[in-house]
């Protein structure tokens, strides 16, 4: 429920305007009711309330002088002024702090509702916009540090760094135009780690929040860098300088390197990082390390470069071999690494894995902890790629092409069918084209369509469109009938949409 303060020093108003209404039945819970500006402040803090109902004339502190404080606190509190006929212009000066909502007192039971309806439904809509952005923004900060963790993994094994290209990755990260800071601790021992390491994500969470830190663990040395937000970074390296928990003995070393691009920091740190055998690579507080496991690592590479490329029968050979390969790692994390290296290097450079299903993927690979059950969904995976066509030379007839754009071109039409298609758009024999459709892609069309909305609605759902399900039904071709929606999503996924987009965002 919202919480709801009213102000006002008339004792009159302030008690008829709390019990004339039945505030539950709005979805609202009435925490208290103030005499005068000061009181109402102090309520405000303690109670953080969505709504405040304030008189503008009070002693102690003015409706407007309340709301001030309240805008400076940088609260998310939403005001409606009560207001004397001859205050309505001085009410209009609380526009500036984006109050918009006013009663001309006296004021009865059906203004003050239909205002408090008006509040509430900008909440909730400002609400869903935030829940929206938070849901994008975890999706790309998981996806960014996937990346980035692949990126150290690959470069280190890398005989020339200075030679590497970064445009396989260019499409999810800005490599070249923007400017990083890279910083060094020294003499940080393991069991200080957290201590450390919780201190500064602190400091940036207050003080830079939104920027993406990344972080490295090297033989007593905590490497971090993140994207520039400053000029100046005097208060930064202060506080670093003087980084010190309780139960640290002695200071750390400190040392801060600008860079103009990304791609020049990590040309420098890989070729920094690259002489230790176990790098970890920091998810939070949760060291993850990167194994010198040099020669499997330029067997998987090959492997993975010859199966972008290949065509049958070598491709078979290709995802065996990988297979194999996965299957002769011990060591749990260091499998976990050498899969996402794989799917990433194919999401970036193949049509067989999209980046929503392959960071939904990453996603479930290192919830896992069991060693079986990973090799188990790695070679699921792989094997899944066998029954897609060839990512680099897939040897369409012109017409079926032509139907491939056509389907996704018009896939939000619910009466889209292989016969319209053969009918009205190619004018040829509908049981010709669909025998060479089966043919030439390897699965039949209604196989070929469902596949193709389910991947479409992951994407929409993906985007935040999770409160919207039967909007998303009827993008993907499934009309008004978001319950047949939900049964083939769960059918081809093996949960509900709504269940899909809580899995995706974090949730149980």
């Amino acid at each position: 429920m919202l919480k709801l303060i009213i102000a006002d020093d008339e004792r009159v108003i302030r008690e008829s305007i709390s019990s004339l209404i039945d505030w539950n039945s709005l979805g609202i819970e009435l925490v208290g009711t103030c005499r005068d500006g000061i009181e109402a402040y102090h309520m405000i803090l303690d109670e953080s309330p969505h709504i405040v109902m304030t008189d503008i004339r009070m002693p102690g502190l003015s409706g407007l002088e309340l709301i001030e404080r309240i805008y400076e606190a940088d609260m998310d509190t939403q005001f409606i002024l009560l207001s004397g006929f001859g205050e309505f212009e001085y009410a209009k000066q609380a526009m500036k702090y984006r109050v918009h909502h006013y009663l001309l007192k006296p004021c009865n039971e059906e203004q003050i509702v239909e205002s408090m309806k008006d509040i509430i439904k900008e909440y909730y809509h400002r609400q869903a916009f935030q829940d929206l952005k938070e849901r994008q923004k975890a999706l790309t900060v998981n996806l960014h540090h996937s990346i980035m963790g692949n990126i150290i993994n690959e470069q280190i094994f890398k005989s020339d760094p200075a030679k590497v290209s970064w445009d396989a990755y260019s499409g999810f990260m800005d490599f070249y135009q923007t400017g990083y800071e890279l910083c060094f601790l020294h003499y940080l021992e393991e069991e200080y780690l957290n201590s450390v390491l919780s201190l500064i994500y602190d400091y940036m969470a207050e003080h830079a929040p939104g920027i993406e830190l990344y972080c490295i663990y090297v033989k007593n040395s905590l490497i971090l860098f993140f994207e520039r937000y400053q000029s100046s970074y005097d208060q930064f390296d202060l506080f670093m300088q003087t980084l010190k928990p309780k139960e640290l003995p002695f200071q750390l070393d400190y040392k801060r390197s600008t860079f103009n691009s990304l791609e020049q920091l990590l040309k420098n740190l890989i070729t920094k990082i690259r002489r230790y055998g176990i790098i970890y690579y920091m998810n939070g507080l949760e060291p993850v390390p990167i194994c010198n496991y040099k020669n499997l690592i330029t067997k998987i590479e090959e492997l993975t470069a010859r199966l972008i490329v290949a065509e049958e029968p070598e491709r078979k050979s290709c995802v065996e071999n990988l297979t194999a390969t996965l299957n002769d790692i011990s060591n749990t994390d260091f499998l976990k690494q050498a899969g996402s290296r794989i799917l990433i290097k194919l999401a970036t450079e193949t049509s067989y894995l999209s980046s929503v299903d392959t960071t939904e993927y990453l996603m479930d690979l290192n919830q896992q902890t069991e060693y079986s059950e990973i090799r188990r969904m790695l070679c699921r995976k792989l094997n899944e790629i066998l029954k897609k066509p060839s990512s680099r030379s897939q040897h369409y007839s012109p017409f079926i092409d032509k139907i491939i754009r056509y389907v996704v071109e018009h896939l939000d039409d619910p009466n889209l069918t292989l016969k319209c298609i053969a009918e009205n758009y190619l004018f040829m024999n509908v049981d010709y084209v669909s025998k060479r459709f089966s043919k030439e892609t390897k699965q039949k069309f209604s196989n070929y369509i469902t596949a193709l909305r389910i991947q479409k609605a992951k994407q929409l759902l993906a985007e935040g469109h999770t409160e919207q399900i039967q909007w998303v039904a009827q993008q993907v071709g499934c009309g008004n009938n978001p319950q047949y929606f939900s049964q083939i999503f769960k059918k081809g996924t093996g949960m509900t949409p709504s269940a899909y987009a809580k899995k995706l965002n974090g949730g149980d």
